[in-house]
């Protein structure tokens, strides 16, 4: 054991506050930057939320006190009169929304708003207490669909269900119960799995299903795989009697329960704006309901007035300098998107004049060179991100896309390519579908180098079935 000293040399990053917040502030979408700003607002008094842009300013100007600052604090006021200078400068947004106007809309929203509805189990447990059975039952029944999942399926076998209660419950009752429940709308709620489920809906209609219970019951699974002459050598029945039976069994519904469990609406607010007018593209940032920040001057009065007691002074200037971050934060994400919206509509310009059709491939790196800036900025700004255009809402995503290698040397965005493998499978003759070979052979007749495992990528990204699951017997 022994201590001596050594040198080492080593570099290291370490990130300042102001770029952490930067870099926070980037990710957020338009909705969640409100949030952050009425927080922030919440937490520093520093923070004054204004609406309008220019008379608040020369209002502040000409209510400034005399008397001379200290050297610090007029160095500190000098800077928050830039910070409000910086405020007029505009990126194409709209000009802000007053904030009574914003909590005018919000309360608007809110009230227009469809209130939740019930779920299956509230349905089924209202339909359960209008048949005529006794209360014993009804109250098994209930147990019985509380342990129902949202598909209408039960969560475990009903032995396992009723071995839970069995020390209370009587079999028969037990059974009841679940006579009952199966016997509720929408039909083939209570069922074990796909197979009961099925047979429980066919069991409604008191006509004859034999043939449709049978492939049920043992041939699932090659009604899956599309094996309809094998069905039919083992059923000793025509091709066209099962083809018959599968239409029926095709309009049965495998998740009875999923239509009455709705998931809440998610709202898509653009965070770019592109539109056509007088035949230009024009970008703007979609900031409309995102509050205007400023300084507040009851906190310069006060920085002013604490001279004598540092511990106040220290408070207050930590709290404008918060604020100054968050400012300046704010407008450095504004200026960011606007140069990488501005920079993807310009490459992106068929596809804005054009449609769908004409997406380009495009890689990060690409606007990244564009706009001067490093590809994780690029990749922080865009996620989670939407952007309206001629044609539609669009996540930022959606335009970087890598693309596949014509002739020309040009790439093919990997949308298109998408859209062409379903063109071609839609076209096709559904009793002699296209394999992946024969699809992979006619892209590259059109100009595209693609391989065949590359069209088996893609279709399996789309959720195409293989050849031999779309063909037609």
């Amino acid at each position: 054991m022994k201590l001596e000293l050594t040198q080492r040399l080593h570099q290291s990053q370490i990130l300042a506050p102001q770029m952490i917040l930067s870099m926070d502030i980037l990710l957020l979408g338009v909705q969640e930057l409100e949030q952050r700003i009425e927080k922030e607002f919440a937490e520093n008094p520093a923070l004054e939320i204004t609406e309008a842009l220019g008379k608040d300013r020369d209002a502040r100007t000409a209510a400034k006190d005399s008397e001379t600052p200290a050297p610090a604090e007029a160095e500190l006021f000098s800077q928050i009169d830039n910070f409000q200078n910086f405020l007029g400068q505009s990126f194409g947004e709209n000009r802000f929304k007053s904030r009574a106007e914003s909590s005018n809309d919000r309360s608007e929203m809110l009230q227009n708003t469809e209130g939740k509805p019930g779920g299956l189990r509230d349905l089924l447990i209202q339909q359960i207490h209008l048949q005529s059975l006794r209360s014993k039952i009804t109250e098994i029944a209930e147990e019985i669909i509380q342990n129902l999942d949202h598909k209408g399926y039960l969560l475990a076998p009903a032995e396992e269900i009723y071995a839970d209660m069995s020390g209370r419950e009587q079999k028969e009752d037990f059974d009841l119960a679940l006579a009952a429940v199966r016997g509720l709308d929408p039909a083939g709620v209570g069922a074990e799995n796909l197979q009961q489920c099925l047979l429980l809906q066919l069991a409604r209609d008191k006509q004859d299903y034999s043939l449709e219970s049978e492939i049920i019951i043992n041939h699932l699974e090659d009604l899956r795989q599309n094996k309809i002459p094998k069905i039919a050598k083992d059923l000793h029945r025509t091709v066209e009697d099962i083809k018959d039976a599968i239409e029926i069994i095709t309009s049965l519904d495998p998740l009875p329960g999923a239509r009455y469990e709705s998931s809440p609406t998610i709202y898509i607010k653009p965070d770019v704006i592109v539109e056509k007018i007088e035949g230009k593209l024009q970008v703007r940032i979609e900031n409309g309901s995102v509050p205007q920040l400023n300084i507040s001057e009851t906190c310069r009065k006060l920085l002013k007035e604490s001279r004598g007691n540092p511990a106040v002074a220290g408070f207050v200037r930590k709290k404008i300098e918060s604020a100054q971050w968050l400012i300046q934060a704010v407008r450095q994400r504004q200026r960011t998107l606007y140069d990488i919206a501005v920079a993807m509509v310009e490459y992106q310009r068929d596809f804005m004049e054009k449609g769908p059709q004409e997406l380009r491939a495009m890689r990060m790196q690409t606007i990244a060179d564009l706009v001067h800036v490093h590809i994780s900025t690029i990749s922080r700004a865009i996620k989670g991100k939407y952007v309206e255009t001629p044609w539609g809402v669009y996540e930022l995503r959606y335009f970087y896309t890598g693309g596949v290698e014509k002739a020309g040397g040009e790439l093919e965005s990997r949308r298109n390519v998408y859209r062409q493998i379903g063109e071609l499978i839609a076209e096709e003759n559904k009793r002699s579908p296209l394999s992946d070979s024969d699809i992979c052979k006619r892209l590259q007749e059109q100009g595209l180098d693609i391989a065949r495992r590359t069209v088996t990528k893609y279709r399996e990204q789309e959720k195409i079935p293989a050849s031999r699951l779309r063909r037609l017997f």
